[in-house]
């Protein structure tokens, strides 16, 4: 059985990462903005509160400037935040839960029940993900609950491959024999036996998840088919469409805030890689 990995090691990994540190700085600053919105911004976002398309700097009462409804922008990004990372959080669980139980599912058991497992995942990865989530969003509806099981019901096949394809590689260690050979449970010995070896891999995973689902929601929001009562970014996006000639910044804040997200999230991902790698954490 692989050695367990100690906390106060692992954050001395993760810290010694540059590109992780500033990755959780940048997370820590958002999910700040998410947490305190109501308090900074109390009341309904969406509302207008000024003359359109203030520019930012031009009125101290709204530092990032109004949209083309005069809308507070800076009000928008921050509940915003809360939106998008509520979605990618709960996105990416989602698709964690679905794509850990399928992975492991078919490669403990293995034969049939592996073929025709993994031939499910095939038959979805042949599906776009974005038409696919177009078209769930469509028919169910544009609800915050339906947007987040929709990103994670399309996110979840790498994640099953990848926890496949550490179960393939633990389940014949000498540690598996041992308990089968006591009479272990199959169900005791994938949860606590198995699957927390398997799962600093499946980690970093599910941080680039939720990257790609924030993307996702983005995008719903971008093409119209966000939840119309949320503040997004996606939406404020899209609707900056309309005055991008004069007013581009409406586009640019949200765009920027989107972008420095993602992008925390890739480095803090590389830099968990990093702490979770085995080779070193007997340094």
């Amino acid at each position: 059985m692989q050695k367990p990995i100690y906390s106060s090691a692992f954050m001395r990994r993760l810290l010694r990462n540059h590109g992780a540190c500033c990755g959780l700085i940048v997370l820590i600053c958002v999910s700040g903005a998410a947490l305190f919105a109501p308090l900074v911004y109390p009341g309904d976002p969406l509302r207008i509160v000024a003359m359109a398309e203030v520019w930012p700097g031009y009125d101290a009462r709204y530092p990032l400037g109004t949209d083309a409804l005069g809308r507070d922008i800076a009000a928008m990004i921050m509940h915003g935040a809360r939106a998008s990372l509520g979605i990618g959080v709960f996105a990416a669980l989602t698709a964690t839960l679905i794509g850990v139980t399928t992975g492991a599912v078919a490669a403990y058991f293995g034969g049939w029940v592996d073929e025709v497992v993994m031939r499910g995942v095939e038959l979805f990865q042949t599906i776009p993900a974005l038409i696919f989530l177009l078209t769930i969003v469509s028919i169910l509806g544009p609800t915050l609950l339906n947007i987040t099981l929709a990103i994670g019901f399309v996110s979840w096949n790498g994640l099953a491959r990848l926890t496949r394809a550490e179960f393939l590689s633990l389940r014949e260690r000498d540690f598996v024999a041992a308990c089968h050979t006591i009479g272990m449970g199959n169900l005791r010995i994938i949860v606590n036996e198995i699957l927390p070896n398997a799962l600093p891999p499946v980690i970093v995973l599910s941080s680039l998840t939720i990257a790609g689902a924030i993307l996702y929601e983005s995008a719903l929001s971008f093409l119209g088919l966000g939840d119309p009562n949320v503040a997004s970014w996606g939406r404020l996006i899209g609707e900056g469409r309309a005055v991008i000639r004069t007013s581009w910044f409406v586009s640019a804040i949200p765009g920027i805030a989107v972008m420095m997200t993602v992008l925390s999230l890739n480095l803090v991902g590389d830099g968990l890689n990093d702490a979770l790698n085995p080779k070193l954490r007997d340094r």
